[in-house]
């Protein structure tokens, strides 16, 4: 099997999603990203950080002799340094090798003197650590997982009084931002740094599904706790991405609401099974477990 390095082009996105739900279906532990962050990243990660025009240039695509996509190597946009491998079955050292060598050439990000490179490899990948190890990487305590719950048994889950749930089409891309800028800590009122064209970017991404955008509006009609949710129907999931509540309405109940609506909306697609990239006390509460891990690897070049 010949694989050969080319650029990235616009139309390999579907390509690439398509890549990713079938390397899942073959073997989830391969630490690829899930369509949710392949959607959200290019429509609203590459927006607000003024990184939508020139991604695609950052971009390495591997092809097998018939014109597959074997290997991608990307970021997500925001210039911190970090490079994700996505990966379509197991690749020799000699490719893994030449998409360390690309990483290491174009998503560096400068340190005061030094660049840096981070990167993800899945536990148990002891090729990619050996690999990582000779390329003089050292393991961080941080790492990524996946968390996932099954979708056999939900309970209802009522919406708190004074409150209600509106899908994608009633909620303007002007209102999410506001939301998602005062749920993530950068909204200023005096200096206006939402970003509507992200949403609106994210409305138009392939795999966005109006009806699994949901919003909990309070009674003056400003959202109050959101999420997405994308749903994978070749691997039978859907994933959350994202999830927040604005500072004036935590505490009440908002986020396990709307993502328990939404786990409804998915379970009646057919999804069996959803995941969400967090470990944090909230998802397990609600029944997520771990399932994938991968660690940070950093090299200062």
């Amino acid at each position: 099997m010949g694989l050969k390095l080319r650029g990235y082009q616009s139309g390999d996105f579907v390509a690439v999603r398509n890549m990713l739900v079938e390397s899942f279906a073959e073997s989830g532990n391969m630490g690829n990203w899930l369509i949710d962050r392949w959607n959200f990243c290019r429509a609203v990660s590459h927006t607000m950080h003024n990184t939508y025009d020139n991604w695609e240039q950052t971009v390495g695509v591997w092809e097998d002799d018939a014109g597959a996509i074997a290997g991608v190597v990307n970021s997500e946009g925001e210039e911190r340094g970090e490079a994700f491998f996505q990966i379509r079955y197991p690749l020799p050292a000699s490719t893994l090798e030449e998409m360390f060598a690309f990483a290491e050439l174009h998503l560096p990000l400068q340190e005061k003197n030094q660049r840096v490179l981070r990167l993800r490899i899945p536990a148990d990948d002891t090729l990619r650590e050996a690999i990582a190890y000779e390329r003089g990487y050292t393991r961080l305590s941080r790492e990524d997982t996946l968390s996932v719950l099954p979708l056999g048994n939900l309970a209802p889950m009522p919406i708190p009084d004074g409150c209600r749930i509106k899908a994608g089409a009633e909620v303007t891309p002007e209102a999410k931002a506001v939301a998602h800028a005062k749920a993530f800590g950068y909204y200023d009122a005096a200096e206006d740094r939402t970003c509507p064209l992200a949403f609106q970017r994210m409305k138009e991404a392939p795999d966005y599904r109006a009806e699994l955008d949901l919003s909990v509006v309070d009674n003056a009609g400003e959202v109050v706790s959101f999420c997405t949710l994308w749903y994978d129907p070749v691997n039978r999931h859907g994933i959350l991405e994202p999830v927040g509540t604005i500072p004036a309405a935590r505490m009440k109940g908002l986020s396990r609401a709307v993502i328990w609506e939404g786990l409804h909306r998915l379970a009646g697609y057919g999804a069996e099974k959803a995941y969400v990239g967090s470990t944090m006390d909230f998802y397990l509460k609600l029944g997520f477990a771990p399932a994938f891990r991968s660690y940070v690897w950093e090299k200062r070049l």
